[in-house]
């Protein structure tokens, strides 16, 4: 059974993910080791950075795991539009992994963070080669300067290297030409939703609204996320504008709910769910709805201190099991679980629409995906479980 047979099959949800998920893992590795093969040009690191057995290559670090749920929309939109060439659309939904590979390991540099899918990110793995190649400092910090640079570059080289897949797929040229329109507006307003992440960051929770913190998220993760990847794969099999923003009616609120599902896990969740620190939001400042609503319904002291925890990493550590309590005794929990909930009523009122024009076939393959997200194991298990243990605060 191809892949496209396998998403539009009947077989229980679990099972279709964790098939694709196979399929795909093989082609990434196979598209990757193809293109260092054709590289021979290069200098021995730089083929060493694409598809080496070290931690910092590509290949590696995009095998370390993930959900795969971009390639699998692309592949989703794909099949909403009625394509059949099962091999060319799964080759080509590589490249949509190799943007999240490269927007990762920039976030991972813009937000300072240690750890990704319980590994060592990126610029810290450049930095450990740093250490390990016996180079000399010429100025403080330049170990951490050049894992940092490495890093950016490695972004770059992932992005560059999506855009060449997208390239030579197998489509009609004006469908992959629109697919890289798509593609390039997807970096676009990512990069604007993480410019306004930052600033975020930066500013008093008493000048924020939650809308602006969910236009964030509508520009950041839908783009790159579920809208992005579902229009690409689309344009692909043909997709027109009225097509595409069906699709978005469906994958707008999809990738909202997903980020506020995020949040909880990211808060809740323990290390082995969220493969680093615990409370890494809260580690990194991250203003989300969870904390914004945690603010507002908290007495002065338990504001004092959630802006103290936001201020300083060491105190957020110190404090997280305090601020996990003043989330569940502040109702913000339940805020955030009422926003995923109204979010994927507004996912599954699409469903109609999208079944009426694009036919019964793409329905019942974005319900399952809906579906699918909506009961994630790793955020409801994590979150579950603590608001369990801690019933006396809730």
């Amino acid at each position: 059974m191809n892949i496209l047979e396998l998403l539009g099959s009947d077989r229980p949800v679990a099972e279709i993910i964790e098939g694709f998920q196979r399929e795909f893992n093989l082609v990434l590795k196979g598209v990757l080791a193809r293109r260092a093969g054709e590289s021979q040009y290069l200098p021995e690191l730089a083929r060493r950075a694409l598809a080496g057995a070290e931690g910092f290559s590509l290949q590696s670090f995009a095998a370390r795991g993930g959900k795969r749920i971009r390639p699998l929309l692309f592949c989703c939109g794909y099949l909403c539009l009625g394509g059949t060439d099962s091999h060319a659309i799964l080759e080509a939904s590589v490249a949509v992994e190799l943007l999240q590979t490269g927007l990762i390991i920039h976030d991972d540099v813009v937000d300072r963070s240690a750890e990704r899918r319980a590994g060592p990110t990126m610029h810290l793995l450049w930095k450990e080669y740093f250490r390990a190649a016996g180079y000399q400092a010429r100025y403080p910090g330049e170990p951490e300067h050049f894992g940092l640079s490495m890093a950016l570059l490695m972004g770059d080289i992932a992005s560059t290297l999506a855009y060449d897949v997208l390239v030579r797929s197998n489509f009609p040229l004006e469908r992959k030409l629109h697919a890289v329109h798509t593609f390039s507006d997807v970096i676009y307003r990512v990069a604007f939703g993480e410019l306004l992440d930052v600033d975020l960051g930066m500013r008093a929770l008493d000048t924020l609204t939650e809308e602006e913190i969910l236009r964030v998220y509508e520009l950041k993760t839908a783009a790159y996320t579920t809208e992005g990847p579902l229009h690409m794969g689309a344009v692909l099999g043909g997709a027109g504008a009225g097509a595409l923003a069906l699709l978005s009616e469906y994958a707008v609120p999809l990738g909202i709910a997903f980020q506020i599902q995020d949040d909880l896990l990211g808060m809740f969740g323990a290390r082995a769910e969220i493969g680093k620190d615990e409370g890494s939001d809260l580690i990194e400042a991250k203003r989300t709805p969870l904390v914004l609503w945690a603010w507002h319904a908290a007495e002065p002291p338990a504001r004092a201190l959630l802006e103290r925890a936001l201020r300083d990493p060491q105190q957020a550590q110190r404090d997280l099991e305090r601020v996990r309590a003043l989330i569940l005794s502040t109702g913000a929990a339940r805020h955030a679980q009422d926003l995923i909930a109204r979010n994927f009523t507004k996912v599954y009122a699409s469903l109609e629409k999208i079944e009426r024009e694009l036919g019964p076939t793409a329905a019942r393959v974005l319900r399952r995906v809906a579906q699918y997200i909506e009961s994630r194991r790793d955020y409801k298990g994590a979150v579950d479980s603590y608001v369990n243990a801690h019933a006396d605060i809730r």
